[in-house]
C-alpha cells in the first residue's frame, strides 16, 4: 500500500518556488504576518517587510546565493488606477495585439442581450426583404451564395518556435492530411470555369486549384482541423483564448453607468500641440489628449477629468526570455474635462439619479413669463454664479422700482 504524500510535499508543488518560471512575468504578493517576516513563498525571505508589497522576481539564485527582484509598485498602482476609471477599452484593429489575436478578437460583447442581433445585420435583413429585383436580374438566374467556411480556431501550431525534429513529425502530420485537405477543398474552396464549359469544374486537380486558386485555403483548413482537435469529447489540447483587453479591464462597463459609479481622475494640462487647437493631459500615470478647440474657456492646469476614449494597440509580452512589463504597453485615449465648473454650466447640475436631479426645476426668466426658462451663459470657470447672480440683480431692480418715482 502506497504511503500518502507527506504535508511538506504538498506544501512545496503548491509553493510559489515551485511554480517560478523566469520567461513567465509574474507579480508577486503576501499578506497579514508572512508580510512582516518579509516570507513571499520563495525559497528564502526577502528585505521588503510591509504590507501591499509587490515584486517581480528575475531569478532565485544568483551566483552570490540571492535571490534577484524587484518593486512592481508602477505596474501595480497603474493597474489599480485604470481599474478605478470603470473604462471600458477597445483594440485598435491594426495594432499588434489585434494581430496575436487572430479573428476572435472582432467578436462583439453585446450588453443588451446575446440573443439580440446587432443594428446591421436588422437593416442588412429588412433591406433585403424590401428592396425590388432589377429588370435585369429578374431574367437572369440567380447563382448560389459561397457556403460559409466551417468554424475554426486562431491557436494553430507555431511553426517558427519549433525545433527540427518537431517540424519534420509535423510535416508528416500534414502530409497524412492531403486527402482530407482535397475534401475539403471540394466543400468549401473555389469554382473554376473555363471558356469551353461554362459549368463549374466540381472535381478540379490539385495543380488546377495551386495554379488558379486565389486565398489562403490551407490555413483556413489547419485552423478547421485545429477547432476540431480542441473540441473532441476528450481533448489532449487546450485551446488559447486570450483575453480581450490583455487583463486590462475585466468589466464592461457602459458610458453612463461609468459616470453614476466612478468618479473623474485628477490631471494636469502638460502640453499644447497642433497650434492650441488640443493639449496633452498627465493622468493615471499616463498621457491623454484634450480636445480644446470647442472650449469655450482657458482649461486649468489641473482640475479633474474622464476618458472619452481608450483604444488598446499592442499588450506586453509577458512570456518570453526577456518578459516585459509596462514599457511593452501602447495605448492612445481621449478625455474631457469633468469638474464642478462643468457641472454648473449644465441645465441640471446635480448627479444624475440623485434625488437633487430629480426634484431640480429650472429657474424660470420673468421677462417671458412663466413658460420660458434662462438660457444657458457661456462662463469662466472661475464665474460659476452668474445666473444666480443675474436673477439676484433682477430681482433687485423689481424691488427698488415698485415704490412710485414721481411723488404728488
Amino acid at each position: 500500500m502506497a504511503t500518502p504524500p507527506s504535508q511538506f510535499a504538498a506544501l512545496l508543488r503548491r509553493s510559489k518556488f515551485a511554480s517560478f518560471d523566469p520567461s513567465i512575468g509574474q507579480v508577486y504578493t503576501t499578506f497579514d504576518g508572512h508580510a512582516a517576516r518579509g516570507n513571499f513563498g520563495l525559497k528564502r525571505p526577502l528585505a521588503i517587510r510591509r504590507r501591499n508589497a509587490h515584486i517581480t522576481v528575475q531569478a532565485i539564485d544568483s551566483r552570490e546565493q540571492q535571490t534577484v527582484w524587484r518593486s512592481a509598485e508602477p505596474e501595480n498602482r497603474w493597474i489599480r488606477m485604470f481599474d478605478e476609471t470603470g473604462t471600458t477599452p477597445a483594440v485598435s484593429k491594426d495594432g499588434p495585439w489585434a494581430a496575436r489575436m487572430g479573428w476572435l478578437g472582432e467578436i462583439q460583447f453585446l450588453v443588451d442581450s446575446d440573443l439580440v442581433p446587432e443594428p446591421e445585420s436588422i437593416a442588412a435583413e429588412a433591406k433585403a426583404e424590401t428592396e425590388p429585383l432589377s429588370v435585369a436580374a429578374i431574367g437572369k438566374e440567380q447563382q448560389p451564395a459561397p457556403k460559409p467556411l466551417p468554424p475554426r480556431s486562431s491557436a494553430t501550431r507555431n511553426w517558427d518556435a519549433m525545433t527540427d525534429g518537431e517540424f519534420d513529425w509535423y510535416l508528416r502530420r500534414i502530409r497524412k492530411l492531403r486527402p482530407a485537405f482535397r475534401e475539403y477543398l471540394k466543400e468549401y474552396g473555389p469554382r473554376f470555369e473555363s471558356k469551353s464549359d461554362p459549368k463549374p469544374d466540381l472535381n478540379p486537380s490539385l495543380l488546377t486549384q495551386s495554379l488558379y486558386a486565389t486565398g489562403d485555403h490551407f490555413k483556413s483548413f489547419l485552423e478547421h482541423r485545429a477547432y476540431l482537435d480542441y473540441h473532441q469529447p476528450r481533448p489532449r489540447h487546450i485551446e488559447q483564448q486570450p483575453h480581450r483587453f490583455a487583463g486590462l479591464s475585466y468589466s464592461r462597463s457602459t458610458p453612463l453607468q461609468t459616470l453614476l459609479n466612478n468618479k473623474p481622475h485628477i490631471g494636469r494640462v502638460v502640453t499644447k500641440e497642433h497650434h492650441g487647437k488640443s493639449a496633452v493631459v498627465a493622468t493615471i500615470g499616463m498621457t491623454s489628449t484634450l480636445n480644446i478647440a470647442r472650449l469655450t474657456y482657458q482649461p486649468p492646469s489641473v482640475t479633474t477629468y474622464r476618458f472619452n476614449a481608450v483604444t488598446l494597440k499592442a499588450a506586453p509580452a509577458t512570456v518570453g526570455i526577456f518578459p516585459q512589463g509596462l514599457e511593452g504597453v501602447k495605448m492612445t485615449s481621449t478625455v474631457r474635462i469633468d469638474s464642478e465648473e462643468t457641472r454648473e454650466t449644465k441645465e441640471n447640475p446635480h448627479p444624475p439619479a440623485s434625488k437633487a436631479y430629480i426634484a431640480y426645476h429650472a429657474p424660470s426668466n420673468p421677462q417671458m413669463g412663466m413658460t420660458g426658462t434662462l438660457k444657458k451663459h457661456s462662463m469662466h470657470p472661475n464665474q460659476t454664479t452668474a445666473p444666480k447672480t443675474l436673477l439676484l440683480s433682477i430681482q433687485h431692480l423689481a424691488n427698488h422700482h415698485t415704490t412710485p418715482l414721481v411723488t404728488p
